[in-house]
C-alpha cells in the first residue's frame, strides 16, 4: 500500500544557545570551542516523509510548495531523501516560513515560527489537494500543523481526509497540538474533532497534547477516552513506555535508554518508522517497538534524522516475532 503524507514543509534554523553558554564559561578556563547555526529542512510532515524515504518507503508528500529559493531548496531536499512530490502543487510568489529552534543547556528545544516578508503558513485548498487519489486505498498520514487557524485551509484538509477515509484508506493523525504557539480557538478545536473522527490511529506526545484535546486533567484518562471512541491510540511521553490502546485493550512498549545528542525530529522519526512498519504488516505494538528503536538511534546519533543502517534486519526480526498481522 502506498503511503501519502499531507502537511507542512518548512526550514528549521537551529540555534545552539545552550552550547554557546557552555563555551563562554569554558573560555574563562582557557578552553576554546565553537558552535554552528544549522539550516535544514523540517516540519512534522517534511521530517516524517524524509524518514520514510530513508527507510525505502518512497512516500507521496502533498504540501504547499513555495517558489522562493528556500522553497525550491526544501523541495530538492525532500526529493533527495526519497519523497515523491508529484502530487504537490506550487503556490507562485509565496515564500517559505522558517521555524527557529533554540536549544537549551539540556538539549531541549523551544520553537518559534517565523514568517519572513511574503511568507505564510502552509495553506491547503481543493486545488492543491486535488491530486490526491481518493479511490486508491492508501496509508495516509497528517498532523496538527495543518491546523493553522485558517478556517478555509483546515476545512479543506478535513474534507479531503474524510472522503479518503470513507473510500477505504487508513488514516493516521499526529495531534502535534502546539497550543502554546497556535492556541486552541473554536475553529481549531472543531477541526481537531473532525480529523480525529476520520482517523483510525491517533498519535500524541504527553499530557499537554492529549489533555488539550479531551479536556481531561490526566493523560491516562485522556487516552482511555479517545480509545473508547473507537480509535487506536499511540501515546508517547518522553522516556516513559509508549502506551498502545484500542478500546479496552492496553499495553505499553518500553523506550530505549540512550545518550541523547539531539531531540529535534525525534517524534517525526518515530512517526516515519511507525508508518513504515505498519505498512509492512507489523502489529501496532511491533510497529511501536520498531519506531522506538529508530527514534532512539536518531536522538543518539549525529546527523539530520539518521536511521540505522540495519533497519531492514530489525524489521525482519520483528516480523518473525509478529503474532498477528495488522490489516490496513
Amino acid at each position: 500500500m502506498r503511503i501519502c503524507c499531507i502537511g507542512d514543509l518548512c526550514a528549521d534554523l537551529i540555534l545552539p544557545y545552550g552550547k554557546v553558554k557552555s563555551h563562554l564559561k569554558k573560555l574563562k578556563e582557557g578552553n576554546v570551542d565553537f558552535s554552528e547555526v544549522l539550516f535544514q529542512y523540517g516540519g512534522t510532515c517534511g521530517n516524517t516523509c524524509a524518514v520514510l524515504g530513508k527507510l525505502g518507503a518512497h512516500p507521496y508528500f502533498v504540501t504547499d510548495l513555495c517558489t522562493d529559493p528556500i522553497g525550491q531548496y526544501l523541495k530538492h531536499c525532500m526529493e533527495e531523501e526519497g519523497a515523491d512530490l508529484s502530487l504537490s502543487k506550487e503556490t507562485p510568489g509565496k515564500s517559505n516560513m522558517i521555524c527557529i529552534a533554540v536549544i537549551d543547556e539540556d538539549n531541549e528545544r523551544i520553537m518559534f515560527p517565523w514568517l519572513p516578508p511574503g511568507s505564510d503558513y502552509p495553506k491547503f485548498n481543493s486545488e492543491n489537494l486535488s491530486g490526491i487519489p481518493e479511490e486508491e486505498p492508501m496509508l495516509v498520514f497528517t498532523g496538527g500543523m495543518v491546523m493553522n487557524n485558517d478556517p478555509d485551509s483546515m476545512n479543506a484538509v478535513c474534507e479531503k481526509i474524510e472522503r479518503i477515509h470513507e473510500n477505504g484508506s487508513t488514516v493516521v493523525f499526529d495531534l502535534n497540538v502546539r497550543a502554546e504557539t497556535y492556541g486552541m480557538n473554536r475553529d481549531r478545536r472543531a477541526a481537531y474533532e473532525r480529523m480525529i473522527a476520520a482517523s483510525d490511529i491517533v498519535i500524541g506526545s504527553g499530557p499537554e497534547e492529549f489533555n488539550a484535546i479531551t479536556g481531561e486533567a490526566d493523560m491516562e484518562r485522556s487516552v482511555r477516552k479517545l480509545a473508547g471512541q473507537g480509535h487506536k491510540i499511540i501515546a508517547r511521553d518522553g522516556r516513559k513506555p509508549v502506551i498502545v490502546a484500542s478500546g479496552e485493550d492496553w499495553e505499553t512498549v518500553p523506550t530505549e535508554a540512550v545518550f541523547v545528542l539531539q531531540t529535534i525530529g525525534a517524534g517525526d522519526t518515530f512517526n516515519g518508522a511507525f508508518l513504515h512498519a505498519l505498512n509492512e504488516g507489523l502489529t501496532l505494538s511491533a510497529s511501536v517497538r520498531f519506531a522506538n528503536e529508530v527514534a532512539a538511534y536518531m536522538i543518539s546519533t549525529p546527523g539530520h534524522l539518521s536511521v540505522p543502517s540495519d533497519y531492514a534486519e530489525r524489521m525482519e526480526l520483528l516480523k518473525q516475532n509478529n503474532l498477528k498481522k495488522t490489516v490496513l
